[in-house]
């Protein structure tokens, strides 16, 4: 049996990638301040085990390969927040409730330090 080719009713049409935008410093800061906040929750003691140093952990992510907001940023340390990424805030026995209060709490504790 003999066949007909395929006829495509449209051409084929590349895609032009959008380019990759350089951050600005009002993309990094977004909201509250900055690179001293984020400075200053690495200060901070881990939420987990309270070892200092620590590292900015977003509670939320912002999408699929967006940041999160620098709102939502808690301090862990390196090994807790290697587990976190791992096997997720249930292994840290922290629930998103409780997540959201303690990045409530990491951002009113800012604000009071940049009000006096």
């Amino acid at each position: 049996m003999k066949r007909t080719p395929l006829k495509r009713k449209t051409g084929l049409v590349a895609k032009k990638k959008p380019k990759a935008k350089k951050r600005t410093e009002n993309d990094y800061a977004r909201i509250y301040g900055s690179r001293e906040r984020v400075a200053w929750v690495q200060a901070q003691p881990c939420i987990a085990c309270n070892r200092i140093p620590s590292e900015n952990a977003h509670t939320r992510s912002g999408g699929t390969g967006r940041k999160a907001d620098y709102t939502q940023i808690v301090p862990l340390c390196r090994p807790c927040h290697t587990l976190q990424h791992s096997k997720g805030w249930k292994a840290l026995g922290l629930n998103s409730s409780r997540l959201d209060y303690l990045a409530f709490l990491t951002q009113f504790r800012w604000a009071q330090t940049r009000e006096g």
